[in-house]
């Protein structure tokens, strides 16, 4: 058994809301990260590769070997739209880069509808509106369920906006966002996602003071009951790869 150093719950890495910062700083190789799309931490196919959303999901073997052939399939659709992103710069490179996270997330989650349970699928969002947070407002499905009116769409934008911009302070360019030496020790990491944690929760905080009473109401019950997605940690840096969850009495049959 692999000598596993920590589980860190950093609030699934800042998910998502980090994800534009990621990808301007990251986007080496293509820009694809592990279990992931150009930076999109916190998309369906990064979630679904971690062991425990696997297991709050009561995923069976055959379940994620589908979703990984799935998964890597799209990847591969769009490997070339994503190293693409590596010659924009600045406010244009994130928007793109949001734009094709979106695209992909979309699409993947369209491929996962035959391979999941609907109250598989259920979950699923559910957890990955948690995960991205303030950033979810930008989504116009998300607009369309809140209501959300013009005025409110544009607040939370600057509010995303303004949050990207200095969570990208937090990644340096530069090999693996540790500006060009050695990945960050284990207590580098943590200090550096405890400050993107604080920032997500302050950056969720302004968005949701926006809405009103009923949208939040609404939101709440979008996001159904809260789940802290674990992450593997081991010197040199953290573990996402697709990895199954020690085997569970209670794992639900294949889906068909």
């Amino acid at each position: 058994m692999r000598n596993v150093c920590k589980i860190l719950p950093v609030l699934g890495l800042a998910v998502l809301l980090a994800g534009p910062a990621l990808a301007q700083r990251g986007q080496g190789r293509g820009g694809f990260g592990r279990g992931g799309f150009g930076g999109g931490f916190g998309g369906p196919a990064f979630l679904l590769m971690n062991p425990s959303v696997q297991k709050e999901l009561k995923l069976s073997d055959d379940q994620v070997k589908k979703i990984t052939e799935t998964t890597e399939s799209i990847r591969d659709k769009h490997r070339d739209e994503f190293a693409a992103l590596g010659k924009l710069e600045g406010d244009e490179r994130r928007e793109k880069g949001e734009e094709l996270r979106k695209k992909v997330s979309d699409e993947t989650q369209k491929a996962l509808a035959e391979i999941l349970k609907p109250e598989q699928s259920k979950r699923l969002k559910e957890i990955q509106l948690q995960q991205e947070g303030a950033r979810a407002f930008n989504d116009p499905e998300v607009q369309k369920a809140l209501n959300l009116t013009d005025e409110q769409k544009e607040k939370i934008k600057t509010i995303n906006d303004d949050a990207a911009k200095e969570m990208s302070e937090l990644f340096p360019r530069g090999r693996r966002g540790g500006g060009g030496g050695a990945p960050p020790d284990g207590g580098a990491f943590k200090e550096r996602m405890t400050k993107m944690a604080a920032m997500r929760k302050e950056t969720l905080d302004k968005a949701t003071s926006v809405l009103t009473d009923d949208q939040k109401k609404t939101w709440k019950e979008m996001t159904g009951a809260p789940f802290e997605v674990r992450f593997e940690f081991q010197p040199g840096g953290p573990r996402g790869g697709p990895r199954r969850p020690p085997a569970d009495k209670d794992k639900a049959p294949d889906k068909g």
